[in-house]
């Protein structure tokens, strides 16, 4: 097994850092969330752990989707829906938490988080949670 070396760390420690990113900033790294789940997403797979600790900064400032073990593929084609909850109830979509079949609830994470980066202090709103 080979990995990418990410020696910037995870994106949950930079926003603590940082207290709140900037709109700029949160362009970027919203942009590369939906681009690494658009790609889990067109591979046929769900992540199902999407959360900032899951995503690590490479030498380039890159983000890389991490921690794929809850990974799924649902049956069928990219329209059945997934009904196991599972990941992080923290960053978890409303209908994860009711027990109701989901797709595409990842893209809630990644809105919430883009709305997390620009307004919250997201260490009080961690120690809350």
């Amino acid at each position: 097994l080979v990995l990418e070396y990410c020696p910037g760390g995870e994106l949950f420690d930079y926003i603590i850092s940082q207290d709140r990113l900037s709109e700029e900033e949160t362009r970027v790294v919203f942009r590369q969330i939906v681009s690494a789940v658009t790609y889990v997403h067109s591979q046929g797979y769900a992540h199902r752990d999407l959360k900032p600790e899951n995503l690590l900064f490479d030498e380039y400032r890159k983000l890389k989707l991490i921690d794929f073990g809850l990974c799924a593929k649902p049956k069928g084609n990219k329209d059945y829906h997934l009904q196991t909850c599972c990941g992080s109830l923290a960053y978890a979509a409303p209908e994860l938490i009711q027990g109701k079949s989901y797709l595409g609830s990842e893209m809630f994470g990644a809105w919430a988080y883009c709305y997390m980066f620009l307004c919250v202090d997201f260490y009080h709103l961690m120690m809350i949670m």
